[in-house]
């Protein structure tokens, strides 16, 4: 498929929204209980960034569902890239934690836990594994392309509209039940098929009707429904012991606000032509990093939070520090990435060069 770069940039725009979520996240959960400015700051960060995995998951079902694949190339790919890296940084970060807590005592009690076997039962047969979730979640979406695309096949583009329609009930149905206290899916792979309705509309929605609304319309859905996140999550913390939910409902990738903005704001970039060759050169240099971002980042957010904490007060200056710190955690993620795969590249591209003169 043609590169996209106005879905490139929207995939730049979603690896920056989750490092958002995650450098408020610590002080939006602080600052909950005094309800105070502070909290209002960090929720307002976090309203507007709740669409960003939503966003990877309609993207991907953008790309991946659009022809059949050649099964065993599409696997081994799907295994180099995808799961492989998963279970690497799964370890690394298992390690890294009890490392960080205590030294060689650490790494002993790692290995006492399970050790490997324990780090990957619990991330992908369990519901553990801190930012890592999404990437079991995100392998069963794969695993389960090439028989969406044979389902397709059979079922015309309209019935697999539906078919995307009646998963993404099923998601916000079972998002209601969660935060009523019965959650009933408890494995992080198992959970790709509440998100199976985002993974189908990806691919489905740019060929709707709903296609044609302006981009203006798009974007108002995606503000409104932002705004909404905003003000119920206030609501719901505020009013917390008397509601019949739990109040971070509205947070949940599967509430129906962040449904809402995360579809709005996917048909509003499809909508978009990136003609500014700045932009371009960006997203297309940021584009093939974006995994390795995700993976790095929660390990370079510790130190650059630690060293903004020795230089100033950050819970003084939160309106600024949250989106400054998230920049920089970005533009350092994606340093280290480009510094660690571009003897990878260059190795790649002298080989195709020796290939193509013999």
């Amino acid at each position: 498929m043609e590169r996209k770069d106005n879905l490139d940039l929207l995939r730049c725009l979603s690896i920056l929204m989750v490092i958002v979520i995650h450098v408020s996240a610590t002080h939006f959960l602080g600052n909950a209980t005094q309800m105070n400015t502070n909290f209002a700051i960090a929720n307002f960060y976090d309203s507007i960034s709740r669409t960003a995995v939503p966003l990877f998951i309609l993207l991907s079902g953008y790309f991946t569902l659009c022809k059949s694949k050649n099964l065993a190339m599409y696997f081994k790919k799907l295994t180099l890239g995808l799961i492989i890296p998963t279970i690497v940084w799964m370890v690394l970060y298992e390690m890294f934690e009890f490392l960080d807590q205590g030294g060689w005592d650490g790494f002993v009690q790692f290995v006492m836990q399970g050790g490997l076997w324990g780090s990957f039962d619990n991330l992908f047969f369990n519901n553990l594994g801190r930012h890592l979730w999404f990437m079991p979640m995100f392998i069963g979406l794969q695993l389960l392309a090439p028989l969406l695309v044979f389902i397709r096949k059979k079922i015309g583009e309209v019935g697999f509209f539906i078919l995307g329609l009646f998963f993404l009930a099923v998601g916000l149905l079972e998002a209601v039940f969660a935060f009523r206290g019965t959650d009933m899916i408890v494995a992080n792979l198992f959970s790709c098929l509440l998100y199976l309705g985002y993974f189908i509309l990806g691919y489905s929605l740019p060929k709707t009707i709903l296609s044609r609304l302006k981009k203006f319309i798009w974007f108002a859905i995606f503000a409104l429904s932002t705004v909404a996140i905003y003000f119920f999550t206030d609501w719901a913390l505020e009013n917390r012991m008397e509601i019949g939910f739990k109040p971070l409902y509205f947070y949940d990738y599967l509430s129906i606000f962040v449904v809402i903005a995360a579809i709005a704001l996917f048909m509003m970039f499809t909508r978009i032509q990136i003609k500014n060759h700045g932009l371009q050169k960006i997203s297309r240099a940021i584009t093939p990093h974006i995994f390795f971002i995700y993976f790095v980042h929660l390990i370079v957010l510790r130190y650059v939070t630690e060293i903004f904490a020795d230089m100033i007060p950050i819970e003084d200056h939160l309106s600024w520090a949250i989106p400054v710190m998230s920049i920089i955690i970005f533009i350092l993620s994606y340093i280290i990435s480009f510094l660690i795969q571009c003897p990878k590249i260059d190795f790649h591209q002298k080989k195709t060069t020796e290939e193509t003169r013999l």
